[in-house]
């Protein structure tokens, strides 16, 4: 071998150790970087509240979670959160220590700090939460012991201190370590938001957003500041994106209600006067989510999708109204009563009360398929606004009819005995043209009550005209309905039923084939077999 083809063969050989080499720093680097540990500077006193926990053994995994903390870096120790004063509802002294520590830090001492964001928080219906009701579901179904780690626990995000501060900043932001990236977690919103009655983490996750979170959102650095008018870093939102983070035309909040124009979870949809005079009127508050949707959709698609959850909305309100209807009549005929004691009602017919059919049916066709049927529909989670809500909210109303019907009632009779297939919509109905997601063609042809009613869109016409005329509808949103009403045709690809008719026709070929095969192979395959149990004649 020659001296040219040795000193090849030694620069490729150097050539791939010096690589190596690289690759291997790199790693220890990456390694170093994933186990750093800011440096920090503890004062004196944080310093005697660490040797104490430490020789103790008392929350030691909370002063890693500190020192791991941006409040550690910045210099805010143990006192500065904890700090107490003679008469403090929650003033303790630790047995080795000589000052007064605080056990119950709220939002009163965070906003010696954080004051922007917790006037906001307090100003949200986060910090509502519906204490000011004495509401029947607590009060009276359910026994006391069962509701501190279960409504109370969710709810204490909510809480009204004796110091008079509302709220409880670590139900969202992790104890002492107080991390972004836990915050904007979709996990942690989920700790609450989840459940037959308010499914929000189950319907992010079924929707395209959580699809690609799911898929990607461990590459994603969640710890990032929002800083205004700078774009969205993650590729799809998270809860936090849509509800409180900002980006080029929106500043981040942390009133959860500053860009929601519904009141969705109550028993009636309505658009909210939540602190309208410092946050504006619904109108206001759906162009500031739209802003955000912006961020990532085409205007079109968004006012479409919209326009389209809000007549959800409006739609819950009229299946609503069936129940109110035949609760009430069943109350005033004395087929059902109310809980009653010390000459106080306890449950309302039109609210709650359990003891007889057709109040459940009532309440968990407001608390529980009414609110996945909206909520579903405004959050892209289309199994709950179907199978999970108006399959459900349909099932409550037809059995509390049926119930009716069993107890005498006539109108509920007629009701069962009828059998046109119209009973199930015993109550006006909204619509829209088409979807946000496309021309159909064939596929949107088949409701029954396109082909019973001749007039069926001149009557969803006056009833989206009628709440756009009340305010519930904004000029915009009802210029884009009038849009797609005009042609309608286009929309609901009637127009295109002729040109797809070969495609069509294939597909239901195969479709018969389908058909031929099961019916084959399930319908009318017989067995040679006796039946291990007959029945007795």
């Amino acid at each position: 071998m020659n001296n040219a083809k040795i000193q090849q063969w030694l620069i490729g050989i150097f050539s791939v150790l010096l690589i190596v080499s690289l690759m291997i720093v790199a790693t220890v680097e990456i390694k170093k970087t994933r186990e750093y540990k800011p440096e920090i500077d503890i004062d004196k006193i944080t310093a005697r509240c660490i040797t104490c926990h430490e020789k103790e053994n008392i929350a030691v995994k909370q002063i890693d979670a500190w020192e791991e903390s941006e409040h550690a870096v910045m210099g805010i120790g143990c006192f500065e959160c904890h700090e107490a004063k003679d008469g403090d509802f929650d003033a303790q002294r630790c047995p080795e220590s000589d000052f007064l520590i605080a056990r119950h830090p709220t939002p009163k001492d965070c906003a010696e700090c954080h004051e922007q964001q917790v006037a906001e928080f307090a100003n949200s219906k986060h910090a509502h939460q519906f204490w000011l009701f004495a509401n029947a579901d607590r009060a009276v179904y359910e026994n006391p012991i069962s509701t501190r780690h279960g409504c109370e626990q969710c709810h204490q995000v909510g809480n009204i201190w004796p110091d008079g501060s509302v709220g409880e900043c670590d139900v969202c932001h992790a104890k002492h370590s107080f991390d972004l990236a836990v915050a904007r977690q979709p996990e942690t919103c989920g700790e609450c938001h989840i459940g037959p009655d308010h499914p929000h983490i189950e319907i992010y996750n079924e929707s395209k957003h959580g699809n690609i979170f799911i898929t990607k959102g461990g590459e994603w650095d969640m710890g990032y500041h929002t800083a205004d008018n700078e774009p969205i870093p993650i590729e799809a939102p998270v809860c936090v994106t849509c509800h409180m983070d900002g980006n080029e035309k929106q500043p981040m909040t942390h009133n959860v209600s500053a860009r929601l124009a519904w009141e969705s979870q109550s028993p009636w949809s309505y658009r909210t006067v939540w602190d309208e005079e410092n946050l504006g009127s619904w109108e206001v508050k759906r162009e500031r989510m739209e802003s955000i949707c912006k961020s990532c959709h085409a205007p079109n698609f968004i006012e479409t999708y919209l326009v389209t959850a809000d007549l959800v909305n409006l739609q819950y309100n009229e299946i609503r109204r069936m129940f109110v209807y035949w609760t009430k009549k069943l109350t005033n005929d004395s087929l059902i009563d109310r809980l009653k004691a010390d000459g106080k009602f306890y449950s309302n017919p039109v609210l709650n009360g359990w003891d007889e059919v057709p109040e459940l049916e009532m309440y968990h066709a407001w608390h529980h398929e009414g609110r996945r049927f909206r909520h579903g529909a405004e959050m892209m989670g289309a199994d709950f606004t179907q199978w999970h809500g108006i399959w459900d909210l349909q099932e409550d109303m037809v059995e509390l009819i049926a119930w009716a019907a069993e107890h005498g009632d006539k109108e509920a009779e007629e009701w069962v005995e009828s059998n046109h297939p119209s009973k199930f919509a015993p109550y006006a109905l909204y619509d829209i043209p088409g979807s946000a997601w496309g021309i159909p063609t064939k596929t949107n042809t088949t409701p029954f009550v396109y082909k019973d009613n001749k007039d069926y869109w001149d009557r969803i016409k006056a009833n989206v005209e009628t709440v756009y005329k009340k305010g519930l509808l904004a000029e915009d949103q009802w210029d884009l309905w009038m849009k797609r009403y005009e042609n309608k045709d286009h929309y609901l690809g009637l127009k295109y039923s002729s040109d797809v008719d070969s495609t069509w026709n294939f597909y239901k070929e195969r479709n018969a084939l389908d058909t031929k095969a099961f019916k084959e192979q399930a319908v009318k395959l017989n067995l040679p077999g006796k039946s291990f149990w007959e029945r007795k004649k």
